[in-house]
């Protein structure tokens, strides 16, 4: 009665058709104009779509369009995060100004974006795409991490961010924090690249649930 959930089913459908298909490891798109010869043995065609948002783009990520972190020639090149953004805009209120790193979302701020990753049983909020230490939080990053550490508590998952996972720039998650200042966290869930069905119902799904219950009613 009282939130909408909107629900992007697959975000980077091409790169999931790699995997369908073999290729045990592929995490960017199919963009076959970046490192059109590229193979499966190290050297990976595509654009990493979780470092090609249009924020914090071309900090900690790769220039090398053979890397598995290949930021892309420009922000937001992929159609496939041009339309994750244009989806989070016609959902999400703008809450701050987007065209800086220090001024914070206001308290009475609406909203959630989490991007479910696999995998590494960990949750991580802004800034991602910044590395350093507590002078690069995110200027709500009090809150965040109270937050955090809420879902965190229920699927018993490591809360943070640099210090964790690395930082990553041109994410979703700091794009839609960083432009509308709605509260946003990457889950790495599960224990395995391609989690089997039988894990995921076992495990995965019931280690998450109520972290995700808890995210709409905090939205």
């Amino acid at each position: 009665d009282h939130r909408e959930i909107h629900i992007i089913a697959q975000a980077n459908p091409d790169g999931r058709r790699q995997v369908e298909l073999g290729a045990g490891m592929w995490r960017k798109n199919h963009n076959e104009t970046a490192c059109a010869a590229g193979n499966l043995s190290g050297t990976w065609p595509g654009i990493d779509l979780n470092r090609n948002s249009s924020f914090l783009w071309g900090s900690f990520s790769s220039s090398d369009a053979c890397s598995q972190t290949y930021r892309g020639p420009v922000p937001a090149s992929e159609p496939e995060t041009l339309a994750i953004q244009n989806y989070l805009a016609s959902v999400f209120d703008d809450q701050r100004p987007a065209s800086d790193l220090e001024s914070p979302a206001p308290a009475e701020a609406r909203g959630i974006f989490i991007s479910l990753h696999s995998f590494a049983e960990m949750v991580l909020f802004p800034w991602e795409g910044l590395g350093g230490q507590n002078e690069n939080n995110a200027p709500n990053h009090d809150a965040l991490a109270v937050l955090g550490r809420r879902f965190g508590f229920l699927n018993d998952y490591a809360v943070g961010r640099w210090q964790l996972l690395g930082p990553a720039g041109g994410t979703a998650v700091d794009f839609a924090y960083g432009e509308f200042g709605v509260a946003a966290y990457t889950f790495e869930v599960g224990t395995d690249f391609i989690q089997s069905c039988e894990s995921f119902e076992a495990a995965v799904w019931p280690d998450n649930r109520d972290a995700l219950l808890l995210a709409a009613k905090a939205a």
